[in-house]
């Protein structure tokens, strides 16, 4: 697909290395060695898919389960055996290993609707709770088994705290005896073979009874175990060796209760390595501003906003600007010869869009906008630097030939084709020569391919093969120094002398230089670089009327936005008023009610009165809810119809038979012909006829 040498000259490894560097696990670095551009595959179109939606989380600052583990692989191998131990530490990573899968398996378990790619990696996986639960019930945080892990170890534990305490005891009664006659040195005692001893004076090592366990180097302190506490100190070395045979004897069948489930910890333990590799790649593309195009399974490349990694990474880290690159390559336009300045972008654009490819292929998310697509190639041909080779006894252009004899032989429909001033190296008109028919074998070929170029007989005949077209590299003619910017659509000038004159050649060398040079060429590149110059002018001019219409909208947008926010305003200030009169009239009419009650006149009567406001309001706000209810109706009914009238349609009134055709609309009334008679109807009170 492409060779080691392109690899290198393109700085793939130096992505490999980035990404590697945010994998926790050996095992997910591992997968960053296998890093490398593949064939389409539904596997690769699911290892994107699934970074992709690791990335969404991270970018959006969303929750993702931490990855960070051990590896485990070898005591996952240990357990597997028959009658294996396992001792305490290495079962306490087991253990937090196991439970960061857990967590993992249970979180996208949960994620099947917005991460099904992650969860079609978990799906067949079961997290293993029994053996965290078990590991956890007999060894602590300390990797120690913990003394409840059976009433053996808890019964021995329990005599060797209670002979240490006697043994302590018998120790320093002893000590203060011997300190008060003299016997012993200022550090008074000592530990070997993890039994205590006694520092003593050599001249009293007659008169103290016990087992002499080491002497100082000057032969003047003897270390004695004294005789008060051997006999005890044994019974704590016969207590300690009963301590360690029950442990074993846990551990062993804490061992032989996780064989069991050795294949699924393997299954789970594999799926958080993938994770892990994911998340990596996921936290590069965070990193890169990074996305997943849209990928095509026919040839096309939409390439838009376009970085190149390294280079962005560079500019980011020193709070420069990186100028995107953008363009486009189809059936119709296969082949794409950039020209324009040297030092202009050319060769940087080629790398660019060669590592983004080689990146893509290789399940890594790219710094393009979202909107762009892209395709799979089988092979890319890359020709790109100087190749002159000493070693081979190779000039510059030997060497740029025997790489286009290469690609020229390689080369297909399913090729992506990148050369860099490919001709160059010889005498000028000669190697243009060559320059046009390797042109004119590519395009014959139905290669895809993106070449830069200096010749302007290839610029020109760019111009006239179908399936090829032009683009330069602009440069800011008036400050004399390269915008870094792709054009498609014309060639562009080599601004040689504008460029030698930017970097400080001596002056009256251009002037010479330039009345040596073949006037009709000059006037075709000075041709060219107005060309260029008044198409940026255009450009920018379309541009700012774009962006002026795009304010006005946004103007158009905000005030009807505005409009209808005060309308709905005020008709809810018009109701507020309505409501507000209504209940100071039923205030008034109950003040008089209250009055004529007190008075003592008829009170039937009043009761009467009163009765009759009650089912009066009543009906009348029933009246009201049910207007407000048609007039939702009818605000529906208009929403959904309005789009489909027009003037011609045939409609019918509702429950009505007649047809008639719609002559006039205006705003929500519509005048129809019903044969000889005319009629203005409202909307809502219209259905399209059926034809």
């Amino acid at each position: 697909m492409i060779d080691q040498k392109n690899i290198e000259l393109l700085q793939f490894d130096k992505i490999k290395q980035l990404v590697k560097q945010k994998c926790c696990g050996k095992q997910a670095k591992l997968l960053c060695e296998e890093i490398f551009p593949k064939h389409y595959s539904k596997e690769l179109i699911a290892d994107l898919e699934q970074t992709n939606e690791i990335k969404a989380v991270l970018a959006a600052n969303g929750f993702f389960p931490d990855v960070e583990h051990q590896d485990i692989i070898e005591q996952l191998t240990v357990l597997n055996i028959e009658g294996a131990l396992v001792h305490e530490l290495q079962l306490l990573k087991v253990l937090k290993t196991t439970g960061v899968i857990n967590s993992l398996l249970r979180f996208l378990k949960g994620k099947r609707a917005v991460m099904p790619h992650l969860y079609g990696l978990v799906e067949n996986v079961e997290a293993c709770g029994i053996v965290v639960d078990e590991i956890d019930r007999i060894i602590d945080h300390e990797a120690l088994v913990k003394s409840n892990a059976s009433t053996e170890l808890s019964r021995v534990r329990k005599q060797i705290i209670e002979k240490r305490k006697e043994s302590d005891k018998r120790f320093y009664n002893h000590v203060n005896d011997l300190r008060r006659l003299g016997y012993l040195r200022e550090n008074e005692e000592g530990f070997f073979n993890g039994r205590r001893t006694l520092a003593v004076l050599v001249d009293y090592k007659a008169e103290i009874s016990g087992f002499v366990h080491s002497k100082s180097e000057s032969g003047k302190t003897i270390f004695i175990e004294p005789g008060v506490t051997i006999a005890i100190n044994n019974e704590v070395a016969e207590l300690e060796i009963d301590e360690q045979r029950e442990i074993n004897k846990i551990l062993r069948e804490l061992c032989a209760l996780i064989k069991p489930y050795i294949p699924e910890l393997r299954k789970g333990f594999n799926v958080l390595s993938i994770i892990d590799f994911l998340k990596a790649k996921a936290l590069f593309a965070v990193d890169l501003n990074a996305n997943l195009p849209e990928i095509k399974e026919g040839f096309e490349l939409n390439i838009i906003s376009a970085y190149h990694p390294l280079l962005f990474l560079q500019n980011k880290k020193n709070g420069r600007k990186t100028v995107p690159l953008t363009l486009k390559l189809n059936s119709e336009n296969r082949v794409l010869v950039i020209s324009g300045p040297n030092a202009g972008g050319k060769t940087i654009a080629l790398k660019t869009i060669g590592i983004l490819q080689m990146m893509l292929q290789s399940g890594l998310l790219i710094p393009v906008k979202e909107n762009s697509s892209y395709c799979f190639f089988e092979k890319i041909l890359i020709d790109i630097g100087d190749t002159q080779s000493i070693e081979n006894e190779l000039s510059t252009y030997s060497a740029k030939l025997k790489s286009m004899t290469y690609i020229l032989n390689e080369m297909s429909e399913s090729t992506l084709v990148l050369m860099d001033e490919f001709g160059s190296g010889t005498d000028p008109e000669l190697g243009s020569a060559i320059a046009e028919a390797v042109l004119e074998s590519i395009e014959n070929s139905k290669t895809k391919g993106i070449i830069t170029s200096h010749f302007s007989n290839v610029k020109l005949l760019a111009e006239k093969l179908p399936g090829t077209f032009n683009g330069c590299m602009l440069f800011d003619i008036e400050h004399l120094e390269p915008k870094y910017i792709l054009s498609i659509g014309e060639p562009g000038s080599s601004y040689t002398f504008e460029v030698a004159e930017r970097v400080g050649f001596p002056k009256f060398i251009i002037e010479r230089a330039k009345q040596k040079v073949d006037k009709d060429k000059l006037k075709f590149n000075r041709l060219l670089a107005e060309v260029q110059t008044q198409k940026t002018k255009l450009d920018e001019q379309l541009e700012k009327v774009e962006h002026e219409e795009f304010l006005k909208k946004i103007a158009k947008e905000k005030y009807h936005t505005l409009f209808e926010t005060w309308q709905d305003k005020i008709m809810r200030e018009r109701d507020r008023k309505i409501e507000l009169a209504r209940l100071a009239d039923y205030g008034q009419k109950y003040l008089r009610l209250m009055d004529d009650w007190n008075k003592k006149g008829d009170r039937k009567q009043v009761i009467k009165r009163f009765i009759d406001g009650i089912t009066a309001e009543t009906k009348k706000q029933d009246e009201l809810r049910k207007q407000k209810k048609l007039d939702n109706y009818s605000e529906k009914k208009i929403a959904h119809i309005k789009p489909k009238l027009k003037v011609g349609s045939k409609v019918k009134i509702l429950s009505g038979t007649e047809i008639g055709v719609i002559e006039e609309i205006k705003n929500e009334k519509v005048f129809i012909k019903f044969g000889l008679m005319k009629m203005t109807v409202g909307m809502e009170n219209l259905v399209l006829a059926e034809n």
